[in-house]
């Protein structure tokens, strides 16, 4: 967010423009859909202001209210920007505008702030605000941040709509599904960085020890996955073998592409060893290998991409139960607020989902509750900021089984207790039973 240094002075009264037309002006978006800008400021003055910094080509619109904002008079798949201005920085209105944000893709927002505080940044970051000028930047910077905003909505709902699609096509295209035995967890995060790896590792690790059972991960990082580094494994073989067996592969020859850690009972189908070689794994073969680990495993864990490809989305529309690992900061928080609006378009069950707060007690100005109140959800597991965490990466051994009274094991374990606790629910005859 950008500092204000002033209140913004005196704006020459100039006459506002007429009421608006019921065909409001648009711009044309680079995806071909229509743009519209919409300005919203209760001071008519600087509501003129505001309006006036824009070009003509983005067809701004004038309210001096929120509640006058009719998203019926925008067809469906418009991308839509609300600029507010200083008077619109109040709570009930915030509430409102994230409300918005959440629930219509393609909507983003801009503040025109006047003061700067923690509390700006609070507010906008809780409502999904993008971007904050100061007033007296709106002429120079204005512009190119609502272009640069339409650009980016108008690519994510390209990007979601073709993956949408994908992902439909997938489904449709794959094999039969299998008799289901195994509970799949995936581990996700559509940021990279925020220790979804390491969750992954001892998560899997937590679930043998505590089932007596081997648990096996699928690392489906495909381009940079490292679950064979952290345990200073050795793999000959990665799920390209197993892609390029086709239909030969069955439960005995995927055996043979997995390699296990001797001390934590964890096995691994490792992610390829070259970037290049991602391309070679797709939707239908992600299914096909999913469904013999299904058989041969009690409890599969896949440590997903930190992006939603087609393969990442068909293995969360797969599992059984996503470990969404979220950080106290912005770029996670906006990050996450677009992977969850993803597991919306494809209908996801929400009840799927646990939100995992990793490193949650790191010296930031973000609260929990303000990431609860972000993403309307409910934090169900933070994890600490350790240093036996690196530690344990560094020496190959998972932290539950290397420092197992640290409060980092200790969570670790409560996490792998709630999907134990989850799959006996779902299915208690075949997981007790094995």
């Amino acid at each position: 967010m950008k500092a204000v240094k002033e209140e913004p002075g005196p704006v020459d009264a100039e006459p506002l423009p007429p009421p608006q037309p019921k065909e409001m002006s648009t711009v044309d978006t680079p995806g071909g859909r229509k743009g519209m800008v919409v300005v919203v400021e209760q001071d008519q003055p600087l509501l003129y202001a505001i309006a006036r910094a824009l070009p003509k080509p983005f067809g701004a619109h004038s309210l001096a209210s929120f509640d006058e904002l009719d998203l019926g008079r925008y067809q469906d798949g418009r991308v839509v920007v609300l600029v507010l201005g200083p008077s619109q920085m109040r709570e009930d209105v915030l509430d409102k505008v994230g409300s918005l944000l959440r629930d219509r893709p393609g909507t983003g927002a801009v503040m025109v702030v006047a003061e700067p505080s923690t509390e700006v940044l609070r507010l906008s970051l809780r409502a999904g605000i993008d971007d904050a000028i100061a007033f007296g930047d709106i002429e120079r910077q204005l512009p190119q941040v609502v272009a640069d905003l339409l650009l980016q909505l108008d690519n994510e709902l390209s990007a979601a709509a073709a993956t949408a699609a994908a992902t439909a096509e997938a489904i449709r295209s794959a094999a039969p599904p299998r008799d289901k035995r195994g509970w799949v967890t995936t581990v996700f995060s559509p940021k990279g960085g925020v220790g979804k790896s390491v969750v992954s590792v001892n998560l899997a690790t937590a679930l043998a020890r505590e089932t007596k059972k081997p648990v096996v991960i699928f690392d489906l990082d495909l381009q940079f996955g490292d679950v064979a580094v952290m345990l200073r494994l050795n793999p000959v073989h990665t799920v390209v073998d197993a892609v390029s067996a086709g239909d030969l592969l069955d439960e005995s020859l995927l055996r043979t592409f997995l390699v296990r850690h001797e001390k934590s009972n964890v096995w691994v189908l490792a992610a390829p060893t070259a970037p290049s070689e991602a391309d070679q794994v797709t939707p239908p073969d992600m299914i096909r290998i999913l469904g013999l680990l299904r058989q041969m495993f009690d409890f599969v864990v896949i440590d997903s991409a930190p992006h939603l490809s087609e393969v990442v989305l068909q293995a969360v529309a797969e599992s059984d139960t996503i470990g969404f690992i979220v950080a106290l900061d912005v770029p996670s928080v906006k990050n996450a607020r677009l992977g969850l609006q993803a597991f919306g378009l494809l209908q996801l069950p929400m009840e799927r989902v646990l939100l995992i707060l990793n490193r949650a007690d790191s010296k930031v100005h973000l609260a929990v509750n303000d990431l609860e109140r972000a993403l309307e959800m409910k934090v169900e597991l933070s994890l600490p900021s350790e240093a036996v965490v690196p530690q344990s990466v560094n020496q190959g051994v998972p932290v539950v089984l290397e420092y197992p009274k640290s409060r980092f094991a200790s969570n670790m374990t409560q996490l792998s207790s709630m999907v134990l606790a989850r799959a006996l629910a779902a299915v208690p005859a075949k997981v007790a039973s094995r």
